[in-house]
């Protein structure tokens, strides 16, 4: 991997957010974003690679963020006021095939984005034997 790998810092700036984040955490978060997004192969850019790490951090640390507000490790589905009403939804739990639900989040949903940019899909034509 050539990307630039970011650090807490750079996170704070890109995402305000985090801001009162400690910087341990948001540098596991990179740690971890930085296998997913490094381990993926050769990407077209490497400034989206290092975007995608930085998106893919933010994700993590943002359902992080939900979790802990609804102050029962589940995410909070629906919020309703004058009279505070708090509906908390159990996460799907993760599939072989997608073990982290990156569109519960916008940055997710970015890091989503980039990848599927940087690896589209590929189409393959075959021509049909004839007999």
């Amino acid at each position: 991997m050539t990307a630039a790998v970011p650090s807490a810092t750079n996170m704070k700036f890109k995402f305000p957010l985090f801001v009162s984040v400690d910087d341990a955490s948001i540098e596991f978060a990179i740690e971890e974003a930085v296998v997913a997004a490094g381990g993926m192969g050769n990407w077209i850019d490497d400034a989206n690679q290092t975007l995608a790490i930085m998106y893919y951090a933010a994700h993590l640390l943002q359902v992080s963020l939900m979790r802990a507000a609804s102050g029962t490790g589940l995410v909070i589905q629906s919020e309703t006021t004058p009279d505070l009403s708090v509906t908390y939804r159990t996460p799907d739990l993760p599939k072989m095939t997608e073990p982290i639900d990156f569109t519960m989040t916008e940055y997710g949903v970015r890091y989503l984005g980039l990848v599927r940019s940087n690896f589209p899909a590929v189409l393959t034509v075959g021509s049909a034997v004839r007999m």
